[in-house]
């Protein structure tokens, strides 16, 4: 694993989170063959394969599970660093990935407005998806920050609630 570059594991963190080359690509901006030869190259050096397709999908292998944990570890603690290093040059910058559900998308602009603006270096990305797709973000620990109307139950998750609906009697929940 020495000779794996950070380039070929970011490659295929992306192909192993959309399990498709092609979608690797496009979020790389890369074309397809490059993510199949970047692909190619880290198997070689793995010694095992890392993906099985069936069709036009890609499966992991028990190799590529542990190879996309591995990934997944490294690129994290990669971002912490990245913010540590940052808040020792007395920056704030980094990344909040934010996911809430559909009916907050009406306010949760207006709240990341003054937010952007008073920590501009810090890349905000917004996913609004309904109760089943923000669980199941939730499950693979996607984002940083969740908003709901109601916290899941039999969930070890600290929530906050912070603003109420004078429209419906739910409160709106933050989970970090």
């Amino acid at each position: 694993m020495k000779q794996a570059t950070l380039h070929q594991l970011e490659v295929f963190e992306a192909a192993a989170r959309h399990g498709s080359f092609t979608r690797a690509a496009e979020e790389l901006y890369l074309t397809q063959p490059t993510i199949s030869m970047q692909v190619k190259q880290l198997t070689k050096t793995v010694g095992l394969p890392l993906f099985e397709q069936v069709g036009k999908r890609l499966f992991l292998t028990n190799a590529g599970e542990e190879l996309f944990a591995a990934c997944r570890d490294i690129f994290d603690r990669l971002s912490q660093l990245e913010m540590a290093v940052a808040d020792l040059k007395g920056l704030k910058q980094g990344q909040l990935r934010l996911t809430v559900i559909t009916t907050a998308k009406y306010f949760v602009p207006r709240l990341l407005g003054p937010f952007c603006q008073r920590y501009p270096g810090i890349d905000v990305f917004l996913q609004v998806t309904n109760h089943d797709g923000l669980r199941s973000r939730m499950n693979d620990n996607s984002d940083d920050l969740y908003i709901l109307s109601q916290v899941p139950e039999n969930t070890d998750l600290v929530s906050h609630k912070f603003l109420e609906n004078p429209w419906w009697c739910w409160q709106t929940e933050i989970i970090p």
